[in-house]
């Protein structure tokens, strides 16, 4: 899996995602307020893995 496909799996509204529905001058803590992000990628938990991927492939291109 590229590094590409892991961003695709973070919340919708994460800058890093390459399908990212923010505008430039929105910022992702207006939109998820106090409580939890209810786009698709975050409801499924794929947020939180992609999340944990990233760590893992950075650590890994780190060491090379």
């Amino acid at each position: 899996m590229s590094e590409e496909e892991i961003k695709e799996n973070l919340c919708a509204y994460d800058k890093r995602n390459p399908d990212c529905s923010l505008d430039d001058d929105e910022d992702i803590k207006d939109l998820r307020g106090k409580g939890r992000c209810y786009c698709d990628n975050c409801f499924y938990g794929l947020t939180d893995l992609a999340e944990e991927l990233l760590k893992v492939t950075n650590q890994l291109k780190q060491k090379i």
